[in-house]
């Protein structure tokens, strides 16, 4: 059976209908891809999925990375559980509570991962949504003038890993970073996307502490408009892939005493991010 992808929205984003995640085909996996091409975030609903069928759908879009943090409640090491389920008074997955601001994920490293999948299992009654901005439309939305202006142009990165909002960042020399474009290109389109982010672009290159923190809240305010936006609203059994490489993403808050539990596989890349 072919595979259909209907759009979510005019920014990004398409459910796919007709597949099967427990036996998935290579003609499929080859159309699943150019679907998260071009929609750059695919979402499956209704589909329960043991962590082997959820790696086994994330290897359709690259290598598999091993989880940086394990969980009791994920057998597979490349499972990485987000929860705010605590055990004995200990969290038992990452990022437990409360909003998350936009970011791309692993912006700070080197080689930051090319894709995120996410799979739901438990989920509260409302709130909790994930939020994604497509950096390709934003980009292209840009005036002239400013596009000229970015090209070129690098920004530092860092992060504290556990925390969800810039502010609370305490930074030292052993911080996580890494320098990137601030205008990247996607390998297999040449398309372009804004690469820079509120949790984790720390300054632009080459510019004055005001000049950088004036151009930074600039761009990040432009591309959290919500003409860029898909926003999921989560039900168990959910699983949602996008591209991190042009798409940053956000959560709502929710109410802590409701249990949340996903489980995540992370693609990753081969090459850092280039001009």
């Amino acid at each position: 059976m072919s595979l259909q992808f209907i759009p979510l929205g005019d920014a990004l984003g398409a459910e796919v209908i007709g597949l099967n995640p427990h036996a998935i085909t290579p003609e499929q996996a080859g159309a699943l891809y150019q679907g998260w091409l071009r929609h750059h975030v695919l979402v499956l609903r209704g589909h329960p999925m043991s962590e082997e069928a959820l790696i086994a759908f994330a290897a359709c879009f690259g290598p598999i990375e091993m989880a940086r943090r394990r969980s009791p409640l994920a057998i597979r090491p490349e499972i990485m559980v987000i929860s705010n389920i605590r055990e004995n008074g200990e969290q038992v997955g990452a990022l437990p509570d409360g909003e998350l601001s936009f970011h791309f994920d692993r912006i700070h490293q080197k080689i930051p991962n090319k894709a995120g999948v996410l799979h739901a299992l438990e989920v509260p009654d409302r709130g909790g949504e994930t939020l994604f901005a497509n950096m390709c439309l934003a980009w292209e939305s840009l005036a002239e003038p400013t596009r000229k202006r970015l090209e070129g142009l690098s920004a530092l990165n860092t992060y504290e890993y556990g925390q969800t909002h810039a502010q609370s960042k305490t930074l030292s020399e052993l911080t996580p970073s890494s320098v990137h474009p601030v205008v990247r290109t996607l390998p297999e389109s040449g398309k372009k996307a804004l690469y820079v982010c509120r949790l984790m672009t720390d300054r632009i290159n080459g510019l004055s502490d005001a000049d950088s923190r004036a151009l930074l809240d600039e761009i990040c305010d432009h591309v959290e408009d919500p003409r860029f936006r898909y926003e999921h609203a989560w039900k168990a059994g959910d699983t949602l892939l996008w591209d991190n490489r042009c798409t940053i993403h956000a959560r709502n808050d929710f109410d802590g005493a409701q249990r949340r539990l996903m489980k995540r596989v992370t693609v990753g890349d081969h090459a850092p991010p280039v001009h």
